[in-house]
């Protein structure tokens, strides 16, 4: 399989009676998804879009984000995901700046049409989807993704993971991240998985973890923050989540602390795989693997585990993680001096700080510009959060910089409480 058009048409003939996608208690079979995408793909032919053009998305996850998803494929297009749920006037603007041929709110946006239309084969190094970026570094930019990216990086997660249609997936993350998009949009797909589709929200987490409970879900994932919360909002008598092999941790920095709770919580142990990545490397550039044991640093970093396959890893002089391979993007979309910046001799500068330890394994600090500076030591703001977290009291803490008249920086760590009457004394103690 060369191309993304490739892994539906092969899984619509080799499965076309496996279930693809639930929502809820819809079914959408790969012979489905195949017959709505094309007919689907054939209607945006009608309304003037054609192989090579840029189409947005901005729906909610579900059933028909794949529909609409996998016509554009079909079509030979590029897909851009964008959040629906941002002010219209933002999302005009991020579709502008992709220079969008077509923007679809809807499968009523598009006439379904019976029209047979020519085989779409792209080539494996076109543009198969503009992936926007978090925008921690600044305005959020849309990272070039070749067809042969997510070819590579599914390859390269079998490969490790060995993932394959015996899995059953549980979505929570939304499709316009990278992790929700590659992973369970595409990768359903290419693995011949199935995969039960969750509405991404804070009050969706319970029903989250319900799902993998009821279905007996082997693969998930979600950033850090939304473990700690599954953790402090679900009563553990209430679900199963045995069945997990992979619970992916990833998308800002793991804390120790969420792994412990989790895991702790819901009778687990070696289910959840902290990783790294960043849209400008497809998906993923490292992770700890199914029964490698939790490793810490001496300042309590979590490893993310290893580089995968087909991604070379060094830190620069600087702390700087730099990646290099054929995972690596093609470059950010009508944003020429931006990506001059970020692949330099060869390599993929990710703006992140980290070190690796002995054995090859990756502790993250933070983006770059958010370190702290203290004594001349480099500070993570994560390990000044996670210290003020362990006093009685405290809900939720987060660190930042702030500059003084005298040019200098200081460290403020703002705590949440429960009761106001302990501020003082749990103020006194967080200080300490």
């Amino acid at each position: 399989m060369n191309n993304l058009p490739d892994i539906l048409r092969f899984r619509a003939q080799s499965d076309p009676d496996r279930v693809a996608f639930a929502e809820g208690d819809a079914r959408l079979t790969y012979a489905q998804l195949f017959d709505d995408a094309s007919a689907l793909a054939a209607g945006l032919a009608e309304k003037g879009a054609r192989p090579g053009d840029r189409i947005a998305i901005s729906m909610a996850a579900g059933l028909d984000f794949a529909r609409v998803f996998w016509a554009i494929q079909l079509l030979g297009a590029t897909s851009c995901a964008l959040n629906p749920y941002v002010p219209a006037a933002t999302l005009s603007r991020r579709a502008e700046r992709v220079r969008a041929s077509l923007l679809v709110t809807g499968v009523n946006d598009i006439p379904q049409s019976s029209r047979a239309l020519p085989r779409a084969e792209p080539e494996p190094d076109s543009i198969a989807i503009l992936q926007p970026t978090s925008g921690t570094s600044g305005e959020s930019r849309a990272a070039m993704i070749r067809h042969s990216n997510v070819i590579t990086c599914l390859g390269s997660a079998t490969s490790i993971l060995h993932f394959g249609p015996h899995d059953v997936f549980v979505a929570w993350v939304p499709p316009w991240h990278d992790l929700g998009l590659i992973r369970f949009m595409i990768g359903t797909v290419f693995w011949g998985a199935r995969t039960h589709i969750v509405q991404p929200a804070i009050q969706t987490i319970p029903e989250w973890l319900q799902t993998m409970s009821r279905e007996r879900a082997t693969v998930t994932g979600a950033p850090d923050f939304a473990w700690r919360l599954a953790s402090r909002f679900v009563d553990p008598r209430t679900v199963d989540l045995t069945s997990l092999r992979d619970a992916t941790n990833g998308g800002e920095p793991v804390r120790a602390s969420t792994v412990e709770m989790f895991e702790n919580t819901f009778g687990l142990s070696g289910a959840m795989l902290p990783g790294y990545g960043l849209a400008e490397i497809t998906l993923g550039a490292t992770c700890l693997l199914p029964g490698e044991p939790h490793r810490t640093d001496d300042r309590g970093n979590v490893s993310c585990g290893r580089a995968l396959p087909h991604v070379e890893l060094r830190i620069a002089d600087d702390g700087e993680i730099l990646l290099r391979g054929p995972l690596v993007f093609a470059g950010y979309f009508d944003a020429e001096e931006a990506t001059r910046e970020t692949l330099r001799d060869g390599w993929l500068h990710t703006g992140d700080v980290g070190h690796l330890d002995s054995d090859g394994h990756l502790y993250i600090l933070g983006r770059k510009r958010a370190m702290l500076k203290r004594g001349g030591a480099v500070l993570a703001p994560r390990e000044l959060e996670e210290a003020a977290q362990q006093v009685e009291g405290v809900k939720i803490a987060a660190a930042i910089g702030m500059a003084t008249e005298r040019g200098t920086e200081e460290i403020v760590v703002a705590i949440e409480i429960g009761d106001r009457d302990d501020a003082t004394f749990v103020a006194a103690h967080v200080a300490q």
